[in-house]
């Protein structure tokens, strides 16, 4: 037999084939996690083996077609879960060089209960924007104020909430993040006049996020002061650790090649090696159990003192980190990639997602669309570049037709397929989020405002027609030439 007969002939699918899946998905997420508590990752491999099986014997593929789909979209995915599984490498030998508990050290004792959220946005918001990072800026600065807020009795969710948010406005608006920059490569539009334009929606998102985490940190269950707990917290670290400038030492390797745009993992390696070091020689530890630590995490056994004197909250902030405690993480990766290499790979979700459009008339239900196909893309695919390329390809042809300049398209991709990536617990920056900072998406979901906010001063701007940017006929056929569309008006 020939190798063309080998080949199953496949065609494109139809609306409703390609919808099913996704209700499918919905429904089994709703009933199997919501309701009858299975894991996240049974659901998405039901999800998955249903589409494959629409895929088989409605459209022609076959296994070994469907294989290459989600081969293509682990491989696609590989480069932040590289970064997610060395964080925790990283973390175990901050650790051993005493870096992480010297940041808490020093910030809960310089730091307000009150404050600490509001700080933990604006300090990672700087970070983040002058170096286009969000997750450097969480895996650094992030996981130290996450220790520093656990000593102040802040609860968890509510400081990687402040993390997160903080962390992701910067990357919107910096012109080093890459988000930004695909944003406006794949709609053409200049970067600076897209950052400007995104001002309109981010700050008052940021003044309404701000003044919720200031309500926050006055009304915890605190009295401004540090509890007898919290200095008995703060004795014992003093104790096990010797602090100083060494300890700094990695975590200024991380901030510098952030800083530098240097890749991440390299930088992470770097710092490592570095902790390893210090961990030996400064604070006196056995290099062996520090090589260790990296695979399994770091221990206060590894310290040789009494580990049943010390204070729980010590010991939960000290044993962390390890390569091999990722592989329920790895495991959450490849299922839900199974479900969105298929649906993609098929053009599920290009039939799913374009039959929408012929139904907008109006430029406020244009942008609602635009942001509900980048959330339906991130909830899907987990990719925070495929919600931006696809959307762009789906909807720049209805933004034209009805003289919407595409500057408004591309603030939309940021304020929902940006903004709503660290929210949605299976997306490769929820994932990288909640295992970086040991706090669940689903828990610090609710404390985002600004990511709800994002969303809707989108919207409400594009109902009510409120700085959106208007084109004429002869401006919209030559911005369609440009882009290879006929418009059909």
């Amino acid at each position: 037999m020939s190798e063309e007969k080998k080949k199953r002939e496949v065609r494109k699918p139809t609306f409703g084939e390609s919808i099913i899946p996704i209700l499918f998905m919905a429904v089994v997420l709703a009933i199997g996690k919501g309701l009858l508590q299975w894991p996240t990752e049974v659901c998405l491999l039901l999800s998955a083996a249903f589409a494959g099986i629409i895929a088989v014997v409605r459209l022609g593929y076959n296994w070994e077609m469907l294989e290459k789909c989600i081969v293509d979209k682990i491989a696609a995915v590989m480069p932040p879960v590289l970064i997610v599984i060395f964080v925790g490498f990283m973390i175990a030998t901050w650790c051993f060089a005493g870096t992480l508990p010297m940041l808490v050290y020093y910030g809960m004792m310089f730091i307000s209960p009150q404050f600490i959220l509001f700080i933990a946005f604006v300090a990672t918001a700087i970070l983040s924007y002058v170096s286009g990072a969000s997750w450097g800026a969480a895996a650094s600065i992030g996981v130290a104020l996450m220790g520093v807020g656990a000593g102040l009795d802040v609860p968890p969710a509510m400081t990687a909430a402040a993390v997160v948010t903080g962390a992701y406005f910067g990357d919107k608006l910096s012109p080093l993040s890459d988000t930004t920059n695909l944003a406006a490569a794949v709609t053409r539009v200049p970067l600076y006049d897209h950052i400007k334009y995104m001002l309109w929606t981010t700050v008052p998102s940021t003044i309404i996020t701000l003044i919720f985490l200031l309500f926050l940190g006055f009304n915890l269950d605190t009295t401004g002061e540090i509890s007898s707990e919290s200095m008995v917290m703060l004795s014992q670290l003093d104790e096990l650790f010797k602090f100083g400038i060494l300890p700094l030492i990695p975590m200024a390797v991380i901030l510098l090649a952030t800083f530098l745009r240097q890749p991440t993992v390299p930088a992470m390696l770097v710092s490592s090696v570095a902790a390893l070091f210090i961990g030996t020689f400064y604070q006196g530890l056995d290099f062996q159990q520090g090589l260790q630590s990296t695979m399994t995490g770091f221990h206060v056994s590894m310290l040789g003192t009494d580990t049943e004197a010390l204070l729980p909250s010590v010991t939960e902030l000290l044993n962390r980190g390890g390569l091999s405690n990722n592989g329920s993480f790895l495991a959450f990766i490849f299922c839900a990639m199974g479900f969105a290499g298929i649906v993609t790979g098929t053009g599920m979700m290009d039939a799913a997602m374009g039959q929408l459009t012929n139904r907008i008339k109006s430029c406020g239900m244009a942008v609602l669309l635009a942001e509900i196909e980048c959330i339906i893309i991130n909830l899907l695919t987990g990719s925070d570049g495929l919600n931006k390329i696809i959307t762009t390809e789906l909807m720049m042809k209805k933004f034209l037709e009805l003289r919407v300049h595409p500057i408004v398209l591309c603030r939309s991709l940021e304020d929902s397929g940006t903004m709503t990536g660290p929210i949605i617990p299976w997306s490769a920056a929820g994932l990288y989020m909640a295992t970086t900072l040991g706090v669940p998406t689903t828990e610090y979901l609710p404390y985002c405002v600004l990511c709800f906010c994002s969303l809707l001063f989108g919207v409400l701007y594009a109902f009510t027609g409120f700085k959106i940017v208007r084109i004429t006929d002869e401006e919209a056929h030559i911005m369609a030439a440009e882009r290879g569309i006929v418009l059909d008006n």
